[in-house]
């Protein structure tokens, strides 16, 4: 394996975190059952009944570390949204420096920790890219680099406000995208099989019948911590079968009419499939263009909606302040397609979303209830420790309720016609 790979993880094990931070943190609880909930965790907006909308099968691609003007900033359609004219960031030494266009899709895997990501966001200012990970933090894609992700625009829906959910790294974003929060998880040092125990959307799907599977491009090793497959780090999905799909599986589901109601999509880290630098971008977008073109090409299309997104910006930058929701985020914007039949083709939706979003739209399609509606463990607080950055070596951080049941954020049904 490529040591250049395993980067991500390295000062973890390193420091000898692994097993003894990822067994004993999120196992127990924080915040008594019978606490009083916050507003945000209360918070159940309406949902359509099952079958409200033409959607039958929801597939969700979450890929790596790019951030939306790195990848799409100076895109000719974006206008308003994109890198303002004459844009630029202080270079620490009384000067400035402007983006620049990359010439190599592969590129250093730079720094993207809760200290990275909240000096390059400089309490609001979005000043401070250069100065935390230097010139590559400033770099930028264009169409000629990302042909097939530009030609999705003719008949997709880009997000121009999606955003990140925390300002940190991978695990605790991906986590709010499983589980609607991250109970205070700020870092990548929580990891393993069946290590967290608290509701996230495959126990809502399970609940309800609605079929679903999680397909791995490549599988990577979960006990190694270079796994994205976070589902498995849940107690009740560490071992299901339905967590460990590949792309042949994908592929040959859809040829036989099978796909299930909810995909969720995992390319590879350590084979650099998910566009995590090093990883060259073209091959990233390579996967996701015989994933897509499968799909449209499938029985399934008429009633899907395939909707890729990324976990965190991996320190590249971004001109627009993330809102702030509470101690944990949201973190940096983040480029997000939503690709299906009823999609707004051409469309720029700006509407607030982060990765709560993604659970607003399955819970909406599905008539599910909130993750917010049925786990109160973090509407008080969270577990301390080193883990939990937002804690400021406390016992116990900032609460963090599910943000599924916000009304803050949108459903992503905004970004359709039915």
């Amino acid at each position: 394996m490529d040591n250049s790979r395993i980067a991500r993880r390295d000062f973890l094990k390193g420091a000898g975190a692994l097993g003894l931070a990822a067994v004993a943190w999120p196992l127990a609880g924080c915040g008594p059952q019978g606490s009083s909930p916050s507003r945000a965790a209360t918070s159940n907006p309406p949902v359509r009944s099952p079958g409200a909308t033409p959607i039958k099968h929801v597939i969700v691609d979450v890929q790596e570390n790019r951030s939306f003007d790195h990848y799409y900033g100076f895109a000719p359609f974006v206008g308003k949204y994109g890198v303002p004219s004459g844009y630029s960031q202080p270079d620490g030494s009384g000067g400035v420096i402007a983006p620049h266009h990359l010439t190599s899709g592969s590129t250093a895997d730079i720094a993207h920790t809760w200290t990275a990501m909240h000096r390059g966001y400089d309490g609001g200012k979005m000043d401070g890219f250069y100065k935390a990970n230097g010139g590559v933090a400033l770099g930028y894609y264009g169409p000629a680099d990302l042909p097939f992700y530009y030609g999705l625009f003719e008949s997709s829906t880009l997000c121009v406000n999606y955003f990140s959910s925390i300002l940190g790294p991978t695990y605790p974003n991906r986590f709010y995208l499983a589980a609607g929060t991250s109970g205070g998880v700020t870092t990548n040092g929580v990891w393993g099989y069946g290590v967290l125990d608290y509701p996230i959307i495959l126990d809502l799907l399970d609940e309800a019948g609605v079929t679903w599977k999680v397909y791995n491009i490549g599988l990577d090793s979960v006990s190694g911590g270079e796994s994205d497959n976070v589902f498995v780090f849940w107690k009740k999905w560490a071992r299901d079968q339905r967590t460990t799909a590949v792309k042949s599986d994908y592929l040959q589901d859809l040829q036989d009419g099978r796909l299930p109601q909810v995909s969720f999509i995992v390319p590879s880290f350590s084979m650099g499939w998910d566009e995590h630098p090093p990883a060259d971008i073209s091959v990233g977008m390579g996967i996701q263009r015989e994933l897509i073109t499968a799909l449209q090409r499938s029985t399934a299309w008429a009633g899907a909606a395939y909707i890729l997104t990324y976990d965190e910006s991996g320190g590249f930058f971004d001109h627009v302040t993330p809102p702030r929701l509470d101690a944990y985020g949201l973190g940096i914007r983040v480029p997000t397609w939503v690709i299906s039949p009823f999609a707004k083709p051409g469309h720029l939706e700006p509407a607030l979303y982060e990765h709560g979003s993604v659970l607003k739209f399955i819970e909406a399609v599905f008539g599910l209830p909130t993750l917010a509606s049925i786990n109160h463990k973090f509407d008080s607080s969270t577990p301390g420790g080193p883990e939990n950055e937002a804690a400021g070596a406390q016992a116990l951080g900032p609460p963090a309720p599910p943000r599924d049941g916000s009304d803050a954020i949108g459903s992503l049904l905004e970004c359709f016609t039915f």
